[in-house]
């Protein structure tokens, strides 16, 4: 049975919300309005942002903003070139981080699966897909974890003559349902993995109709207040003066519609932001050990060589030592947020690289390059 549809009046009653614990750091790199916040040698600083430079040089890259943290500390949070004209790069610069988003959404699903709240019943992964939705006879056997690990079937959004007309105009989410109600599944659920935003924009919808919120607001609270992002987002609400300017071809990028990407690709942040997000997730203060496993577990092969998907991140490697992460594309902007997890050595690493340019390869094996260097 339907539990709600879309369109009824979102009502939100929300738990208080609590601000993380500050970051850690030499005081006189935590001035209000410094573009740079380090804890590391000069030697070691002076190399990673060689490497970054280096990098935005070859590409052709305006500005771009990074971090890099150790065990819950920030060792490196600083910036290169302008965000925009007129406005230098800095630690806290805010950006659109494409499907980095995709992180905040399967936490959120995963929160809601380890907690009970009154005003919703109880939400698992392994819930059909058909109990939130009409219509849709044709997703019989797919459940929530077929979105979240992009095993559902659902063709890409992206690649339809529906996204490329409404990319940049405005339309209504329940438009963007019924399209995606409407098409055929390009392989049984759990058969095969493709990345679609359609899966995560499922997901944000289930949200608003299982606990009766709005997806954002959900988020604001759950995600971006109790883990101290006190500068994060969503494109549409993030004023265009306070946040980066993104680039196509070296030329300004036009504004997207926000409601195409919703849940998928929607949210906006900062590197020290992003660092404070995945310093909780390590923590292990956040999740249950089942939702860390649904998040972080090698579920589905997800390219060539040891490359898997978990929810909202990638994974690489076994055992000991994995790390997990997720690239970030959206018109005018790319991205990576990474973390490096050692369990024998018993150390967490954390890689965040934002830029306000389209299409930029390599960044994974930059965020490698900048921690190698920081160490």
């Amino acid at each position: 049975m339907v539990r709600r549809l879309i369109g009824l009046t979102a009502l939100a009653t929300f738990l208080a919300a609590f601000l993380a614990a500050g970051q850690a750091g030499p005081a006189a790199a935590q001035q209000s309005g410094a573009r740079t916040e380090s804890a590391i040698p000069a030697a070691k600083q002076a190399r990673v942002e060689a490497l970054a430079r280096g990098f935005m040089r070859r590409r052709e890259i305006k500005g771009m903003s990074i971090a890099i943290g150790r065990n819950g500390k920030m060792l490196l949070a600083t910036g290169f070139g302008e965000a925009r004209p007129g406005l230098p790069s800095g630690k806290d610069t805010i950006y659109p981080i494409g499907e980095i988003t995709q992180q905040f959404t399967a936490a959120a699903l995963l929160w809601w699966q380890d907690r009970k709240y009154q005003n919703a019943g109880p939400v698992r992964v392994n819930d059909p897909v058909t109990e939130y939705f009409f219509g849709v006879a044709h997703w019989q056997g797919m459940k929530l974890g077929h979105l979240l690990t992009h095993t559902s079937g659902l063709p890409l959004l992206t690649d339809s003559v529906f996204f490329e007309e409404r990319l940049y105009s405005s339309i209504k989410g329940h438009r963007i349902l019924d399209f995606i109600k409407g098409r055929d599944l390009a392989f049984q659920p759990g058969a095969d993995f493709r990345a679609s935003r359609s899966n995560y924009f499922l997901i944000a919808q289930v949200i608003e109709i299982g606990l009766r919120v709005f997806f954002h607001d959900y988020i604001q609270t759950e995600i971006y207040d109790l883990n101290g992002m006190t500068r994060s987002g969503f494109l549409g609400t993030t004023p265009l003066g306070r946040r980066a300017q993104g680039y196509t071809d070296g030329k300004p990028a036009r504004e997207v519609n926000p409601t195409m990407f919703l849940g998928s690709a929607d949210a906006t942040s900062t590197a020290v932001d992003l660092i404070r997000f995945d310093r909780e997730l390590m923590r292990g203060n956040l999740f249950s050990a089942e939702a860390k496993q649904a998040m972080f577990g090698r579920h589905i092969r997800a390219g060539k060589g040891d490359l898997w998907y978990g929810a909202g991140w990638h994974v690489r490697g076994a055992s000991a030592r994995q790390s997990y992460f997720t690239v970030g594309r959206i018109p005018g902007f790319s991205s990576i947020n990474k973390i490096y997890r050692d369990t024998a050595a018993g150390t967490d690493h954390y890689v965040v690289v934002l830029t306000n340019a389209d299409g930029v390869k390599g960044l994974e094996e930059l965020a490698d390059r900048l921690l190698a260097a920081a160490r």
